[in-house]
């Protein structure tokens, strides 16, 4: 397939968050109808990356930046730039990755999306007016697991409604288990 390509940095959850996370996604999809919604796995967006500067064992360096015994909170649901997350607390784990993250490889351009310490939700397909109203519950789950991964993204209709036909690959990922003090 031609188009533009993206490459991101994310965190996926472990299973009962990601079902939490897809379930809020689909009824996002269906009492609304937007499709955007449904366009990426559950995922956190620490960054985009240039694929030109990914070197082998990048994963694993962004894991060395992360203290062992690291948890992460999914808080309330919030509005970034015209896109919905559902926000998670992580006491500095991904503010750490996404510095290593850009430090190493960052884009120096934009991504589909922005990059936010949350889940993205999609939602940039609904009107602006009714975004206010488009604050789902989001139940306050805490969870100590989740991979890092390098997610290839790619679309045909970049800047526009890209939602629309979006391909999606997990490329590499690893636990993230945080380093231990020794």
């Amino acid at each position: 397939m031609s188009g533009e390509p993206y490459l991101l940095c994310a965190l996926i959850p472990p299973g009962s968050v990601d079902a939490e996370v897809g379930r809020l996604k689909a009824a996002l999809f269906c009492d609304h109808g937007l499709a955007s919604a449904q366009s990426v796995p559950p995922l956190v967006p620490v960054a985009f990356l240039d694929p030109g500067r990914v070197r082998p064992g990048l994963l694993s360096r962004l894991n060395g930046r992360v203290n062992a015994g690291w948890s992460a909170t999914l808080r309330d649901s919030e509005w970034i730039e015209g896109h919905l997350y559902a926000r998670v607390e992580s006491g500095g784990v991904w503010t750490s990755l996404r510095a290593g993250a850009l430090q190493e490889c960052g884009l120096p351009g934009e991504g589909l999306f922005p990059a936010a310490q949350g889940f993205y939700l999609g939602c940039v397909d609904a009107p602006p007016g009714s975004r206010a109203v488009m604050c789902p519950p989001i139940p306050p789950r805490r969870f100590r697991t989740a991979d890092l991964a390098l997610v290839a993204l790619q679309t045909t209709t970049p800047g526009g409604e890209w939602w629309n036909d979006l391909h999606w690959e997990i490329m590499e990922e690893r636990p993230l288990r945080g380093r231990r003090e020794r």
